[in-house]
Formats: structure tokens, sequence, C-alpha cells
């Protein structure tokens, strides 16, 4: 009898495990260095020494990128943690806005829609409210606005600013206590539209090093190529 009750509590546990793995379909693959989306037909070469996480497949949000060894900036060196992490983020889904517009509509502050509400989860860049305690921010003031085309698709490339200010704790072996710390992130976010369908690329850093990690971002962008497309169903 007892060993029933075991054999019933393993399967009790077992099976729905089993079936979460199955359900979790990922959103692509990622190979030599190379990732490419199953849903949404696109793919493009990953920057080197950045940590991937790929989306599940049903989800919007196909993949995040974290820098591995990232740089600190001074007023950070007795508290690491508190420096923002470079971090870009691929989202994916179907669209009637253009490349522009659907920009645009992140930026206003009067639109409204479900899939606004969904990138604002990860876009901290244009959701000011993310910004987590003990830290002040501004709005993201534009910096840069400019139309491009990547393999035949129609883009936007938008990139902004936002100063901050940090309560920023010291270690226990620190004297002072604490300090204020007073700064900025920079970020870019780009649209590329194919056919109905819209990718998006969302990039947040430390304004010191937003230069590089905006260049890294790029050559990800601009390698990105549509499978089995061409120039004709691009718009």
């Amino acid at each position: 009898m007892k060993r029933l009750v075991i054999v019933a509590l393993l399967l009790l546990v077992c099976v729905p495990q089993g079936f979460a793995r199955r359900k979790k379909a990922k959103a692509g693959k990622i190979e030599n260095g190379v990732f490419t989306d199953k849903e949404y037909g696109f793919q493009m070469t990953l920057p080197e020494n950045w940590k991937t996480k790929t989306g599940d497949q049903k989800g919007h949000f196909r993949l995040t990128l974290v820098q591995k060894n990232y740089e600190v900036p001074p007023d950070y060196q007795d508290a690491p943690d508190y420096t923002q992490v470079p971090r870009i983020v691929v989202w994916a889904d179907t669209t009637t806005l253009g490349a522009a517009a659907f920009i645009d509509s992140l930026v206003s502050n009067t639109f409204k829609s479900d899939q606004k509400k969904e990138v604002f989860k990860e876009f901290d860049l244009l959701n000011e409210a993310s910004a987590g305690s003990g830290t002040y921010r501004d709005p993201v003031v534009q910096k840069g606005r400019k139309t491009i085309k990547i393999d035949g698709a129609k883009g936007l490339r938008y990139s902004g600013r936002a100063t901050y200010m940090k309560e920023v704790a010291l270690s226990a072996s620190s004297t002072g206590g604490g300090k204020r710390v007073r700064g900025a992130y920079g970020g870019t976010v780009v649209a590329l539209k194919q056919g109905n369908t819209v990718v998006v690329f969302h990039m947040m850093c430390e304004w010191n090093y937003y230069k590089g990690i905006d260049q890294m971002m790029m050559n990800m962008v601009n390698a990105l190529t549509w499978a089995g497309s061409d120039d004709e169903s691009k718009s």
C-alpha cells in the first residue's frame, strides 16, 4: 500500500512537470552565435560576451541579452549593484502601423493599447514608472530619430536620454553611510516592419557607456535578415 501511495505521489509531481516542459517551446534557436526566430522568420548575429535568454514561442518577447562584463560608473565603484546593466530586449508582433508610427505610439503620452502596455513591462527607457525604489528619474528626452532600411525592411531608430537621482546605500565597510548620485540613462529603440510584422529592439544602459553599447546593438540590428522573404513584401 505504501508503495502505491509513493508511486501516486511521484506521478502527481512528475507528470505536470513534464507537461510544463513540453508546453514551453522556445521563440527560436541560437546556433553559432546566430538567433533564428521560428514564428516571425528573422535571424541575426548576436554580440559576443552577452548572456542570452530566448523567450517562449507564443510570447512576444523573443530574446533578451544582458552584457556580461559591463563597466561600472565611478560613482558606483563602492556599490556596483546600482549600475544599470546594459540590456537588449527584442519584441515582435503583428500591427497595421508602420515602423515610425509604432514608435510614435510608444513615446506618446496619450496613446494607449494592449501592445504598448505589454512593451512597457520591459522597455524601461520609455517607462519612467519602471524606476526602482530609491531612484527618481525624469521622462526620456529624444536625442535622435532616423529612418533606416535593413534587408529591404523600412524602420526607425529612436534614441533618448533620461536623467535620474539615486539614493545609494554604501557597503557596511564604507564611511558616510550613503550618498545621492545624479546621472543619466541612455537608450535606443528600433522598429523594423516586414509585411504586417513589426520587430522592436530596446536597449538601455548608463549614459557614460551609451555610445559603445548602442553600437553593439546596431551591429546586431544591421545584421538582421528575413528568411524566405523578398523586397516586394517589405513595407
